[in-house]
């Protein structure tokens, strides 16, 4: 039994796309959430890269290229309503309100869940691959062909709002103590059947189409809008409090220890760095300024 099956028998998959079958408009998304469609289901597409198959492994996403519009309306609802069972109201209206920027409406939580440390951290990074599969939709809506003298506000709007749930996600994700971290979420990380050595959410197919997107989006916007405007500050301040979430995240666990993937740097400085790089991306030809944190 593979690493995939493994978690998959065990906790059940959350079936994404692969991202490059992702839609390129919102309206796909909210055309298949208003009629019933297709319940995702496999066979499974392996990721060809082993650290992307080991990724999905560990947090039991399984991807399928059936229906990409309506398998992730389906993981959207899904995994809003399983962090909310684990969380109650808290970041329900963030949630929410991304949803429905995607014409999605949540249902209901089911019945209070475990919120185990392990069970939090896997369905909340669940709900952020997710969400982040669908800003990378609202980008691509955003720098849509016909969008020749800037990237279209409603996209725009809508990807900014995901990435806000994003950072609200990421926090849920990890709402226990440091003991937690170290002594049982940590652990399984680098434990059971890997293919590859380390663990990194570097490793994320979806996080490496969510920078695509953005720097597709930055570099269209720099060509017509070089000054920047409220759609390229409210979706860069987004950005921001995702990578803010993520530093409190690390900051609370790792600190300055160094992370999965090991070396002699930091986690702490490895992620100014890389959040210096992601910001950059929305205005590619800015001067460049010191990272905030």
């Amino acid at each position: 039994m593979t690493g995939q099956e493994h978690m998959i028998t065990h906790t059940g998959p959350l079936w994404l796309p692969p991202p490059e079958l992702l839609p390129a408009r919102l309206a796909e998304l909210s055309d298949a959430a208003a009629r019933p469609g297709p319940t995702p289901r496999g066979p499974a597409v392996r990721p060809p890269d082993g650290r992307d198959a080991d990724y999905d492994a560990y947090f039991g996403i399984a991807r399928t290229s059936r229906a990409p519009a309506y398998t992730l309306v389906h993981a959207l609802r899904a995994s809003a309503a399983d962090v909310l069972s684990r969380s109650g109201q808290t970041g329900e209206q963030a949630l929410r309100a991304a949803l429905a920027a995607c014409g999605v409406t949540a249902p209901p939580p089911p019945g209070a869940r475990s919120d185990a440390p392990l069970a939090r951290w896997r369905s909340g990074h669940r709900l952020f691959f997710t969400l982040t599969q669908a800003a990378v939709v609202a980008l691509r809506d955003a720098t849509a062909e016909g969008a020749r003298r800037h990237p279209f506000p409603a996209g725009t709007r809508a990807a900014a709002e995901l990435l806000r749930a994003c950072a609200v996600a990421m926090q849920l994700t990890a709402s226990f103590t440091p003991v937690d971290y170290e002594t049982l979420v940590r652990p399984s990380m680098t434990t059971g059947d890997r293919t590859e050595d380390g663990f990194s959410g570097l490793w994320s197919a979806d996080h490496r189409a969510l920078v695509d997107e953005l720097r597709r989006w930055g570099s269209a916007h720099a060509r017509t809008c070089p000054a920047g405007c409220p759609s390229q500050r409210e979706l860069s301040a987004s950005l921001d409090r995702v990578h803010s979430a993520h530093h409190g995240v690390c900051a609370r666990f790792v600190g300055r220890g160094p992370s999965l993937l090991g070396g002699h740097d930091d986690a702490l400085a490895t992620l100014t760095r890389l959040t210096a790089a992601r910001r950059r991306l929305l205005r590619p030809r800015a001067p460049a300024e010191g990272p905030r944190i």
